[in-house]
Parts: C-alpha cells; structure tokens; sequence
C-alpha cells in the first residue's frame, strides 16, 4: 500500500494531470524562447526551474541507489543555471529531467517496501518515503510556477487542466 500511494504521487508531480498539472505536462510545447523568458530579472524562468528540478531529483536518484552523491554546486541559485538557449539544448534538457524520473520511478516500483522505512543515510535519518513524497511535492510546487509563466504569456490551453 506505502509504495502505490508513493508512486501516486510521484506520477502527480512528474507526468500524470491530478489536482495540478504534472511537470512534463506544464512542459508540452514550450518553445526555447518561452522557456527563457522572465517577468523580471529576479524571477526564475522555466528553463531554469527545470534545471533546478532535474539536478536535485538526479541527487536524491543517485543517493537512493546507494551512490555517495555530493552536490557540486555551493549555493541553490547556481542549480537554476540554463544552457546555451538553443532548441536542441532545451529539448536535451527537458530529456534530462525525464530520464531521470523515469529512472526514478522504474527504482520505487522495484524496491523492497521495507526500503521506504529506511533513513535516507546515517547523516539524514529521513525515512525514504517521507523523502519521496517530498520529492514528488517539490515538483509540484514548481509545476505551478512553470503553469504561472505560461500563463503570463498567454500560452496555456485550459482544456488541459488548470484553468
């Protein structure tokens, strides 16, 4: 039952339309100068969100398969970086983020349910499933950015959730 409800919202936050929508479903045919585009200077623009969202679900991935994995950045801002604002560097980059998910959902299916009762490490005694779970909102939580931004510019068809 523990795992199902994790993998129901991991699903929720990463592809599949729920209450919100999903990460990959706010992505849909975003061009790259929509993707770089910013109200302000001080506001994250979506390309750099999902770069955000991708290099922390890539550590939590690394680390729930038992990988030592240390972040190589020293303050969170430098996890929104962008790349070179080119179609195929965005298109890599949303690729990025699904592969990692993919990835990541592939692990939950497949673990053991006791796995979701372990601390994520000795350091961070933070059970698997409450960091999941955490995951996935943390995803959420920046689907409805990315929905916020689409939406000041005019491009969001509402028959696809959230109107």
């Amino acid at each position: 039952m523990m795992k199902e409800l994790i993998l129901e919202q991991f699903d929720q936050g990463f592809d599949t339309n729920g209450w919100f929508v999903a990460v990959k479903n706010a992505l849909d045919g975003v061009s790259v100068e929509q993707a770089v585009w910013k109200p302000r200077d001080e506001v994250n623009c979506i390309w750099g969100t999902l770069s955000h969202l991708t290099y922390y679900n890539n550590a939590y991935l690394q680390r729930f398969k038992g990988i030592d994995h240390q972040y190589d950045i020293s303050t969170n801002d430098e996890s929104f970086s962008t790349g070179e604002y080119s179609d195929v560097d965005w298109q890599a980059e949303i690729e990025r983020y699904s592969a990692v998910m993919t990835e990541w959902r592939g692990l939950i299916a497949d673990a053991h349910d006791g796995k979701f009762a372990e601390p994520v490490s000795a350091e961070n005694q933070t059970k698997w499933a409450t960091l999941i779970l955490n995951v996935a909102a943390h995803n959420a939580y920046h689907a409805g950015q990315i929905m916020l931004l689409r939406k000041a510019l005019g491009d969001w068809d509402r028959t696809q959730g959230v109107s």
